[in-house]
């Protein structure tokens, strides 16, 4: 496991999920302080959630065939500029435009640096998947405290110290292949390694073994799929939905998100744990029916402080497939791990950021309670799709152990 390498992607990711999840989190505040409705607030969610997914695996695609490791540095760059030089605008359609052109950065980042990622992980790859996705939680988990303290400090204007801390790994990411590694990339020379080698060479390509399963994976990207619908309507609306049921401000109501997206990095390291000693499937059972049992315990909360503390437990739950689901993706689609990453990634999640507007709509003629209830259903269905998922087959054996699926 090349751990520097791991290190410098996770930081990647954890800059550019901080973007995408600065945006549910400034939700809220847009329609409190602009007068956003919910469902323009929803709206800037899709924006974001669209462009981030629709062509990601377009960049996988090429990520499996072509040299994209000059995207890494510019689709950050194009993210934090996106995002921060927008947030000024006070005209809708202006945001929507910019929080759209940060969601094609997202999109580009996140199938190449995945395949990198699993290059880099060697034979412990849900553990090394769970580092690189631990960078994602992290800024997921951080976007809500960011976006409320930048907002504090200097209001909106803020949001452009986001363009410093992407310039700068930006310039990592060129700095780690050097200048050039970073023209032949741009003109697209790719080296090819044995796969004993590629831990140590996770800006190669590998030629893995093994033959592509789309059913298995077409299984597993609907359980993927109605997750994301779940993780994205709680993330643009839970403070929502502590605001209006009891009565807290934006500031106040944003410690939820805060409290449930904190903990969501312990869920993605366990899971990455769970998975290669316990099998892929069996994780992401625990992880689906565990989050659906917590998430209807969570609305039967009529106190407020213990549907605060019922946040943390489902949370873990909740993320405990993040890094097992972008794995087992790759193990379903062995030659294609690019076109895996970009699906699992990118279109199967962020579909769910796809749905917000709806959810808005529901949520402005129903109230948030209804809107969630329907999410935990959706949640229970996606459990259920979890037990159809097949074994990997005759590849599995060599990245699990004994107690694996086989």
């Amino acid at each position: 496991m090349n751990r520097r390498a791991l290190a410098l992607l996770s930081v990647g990711h954890l800059l550019i999920d901080l973007c995408q999840g600065i945006v549910p989190a400034l939700a809220p505040f847009l329609v409190e302080e602009r007068g956003f409705t919910k469902a323009e607030a929803a709206g800037l969610v899709f924006a974001i959630s669209a462009t981030s997914s629709v062509v990601q695996p377009v960049f996988g695609q090429l990520a499996d065939k072509l040299a994209l490791g000059w995207m890494l540095p510019s689709s950050l760059l194009l993210s934090g500029l996106a995002l921060a030089i927008g947030a000024q605008a006070s005209s809708y359609p202006i945001v929507l435009l910019a929080f759209g052109l940060s969601g094609l950065g997202v999109a580009a980042f996140h199938p190449e640096a995945a395949r990198k990622a699993n290059l880099a992980s060697g034979p412990r790859r849900s553990t090394g998947m769970s580092y690189f996705s631990l960078g994602g939680g992290i800024g997921f988990a951080m976007a809500p405290a960011v976006t409320l303290a930048l907002l504090q400090f200097r209001g909106f204007p803020g949001l452009l110290v986001l363009i410093y801390p992407t310039a700068m790994i930006a310039g990592l990411f060129v700095g780690r292949m050097g200048v050039a590694a970073t023209i032949g990339l741009i003109l697209g020379r790719r080296s090819r390694v044995h796969p004993s080698d590629a831990s140590h060479q996770p800006f190669t390509r590998i030629e893995p073994p093994g033959r592509d399963d789309w059913r298995g994976f077409s299984f597993l990207c609907v359980a993927m799929v109605l997750r994301s619908i779940v993780f994205y309507g709680i993330n643009t609306f839970l403070a929502l939905y502590f605001m209006g049921r009891w009565g807290q401000s934006a500031a106040e109501a944003s410690r939820a998100s805060v409290a449930f997206l904190g903990t969501s990095i312990i869920g993605t390291l366990l899971g990455g744990w769970m998975a290669d000693r316990f099998g892929r499937r069996e994780t992401l059972r625990v992880g689906f029916t565990g989050a659906s049992v917590l998430f209807a315990v969570f609305l039967a909360t009529p106190d407020r402080t213990a549907a605060l503390a019922l946040l943390v437990p489902m949370a873990v739950f909740l993320f405990i497939p993040t890094s097992v689901l972008v794995v087992l993706g790759q193990e379903y689609l062995p030659n294609r791990v690019g076109l895996a990453s970009g699906m699992t990634l990118g279109l199967a999640v962020s579909i769910g950021g796809m749905c917000t507007p709806v959810l808005g709509l529901l949520a402005d003629r129903f109230g948030m309670f209804s809107v969630l209830t329907i999410l935990l259903a959706i949640l229970a269905i996606a459990a259920a799709q979890t037990y159809t998922l097949p074994a990997v087959g005759r590849h599995e054996p060599e990245l699990m152990p004994a107690t694996a699926d086989r």
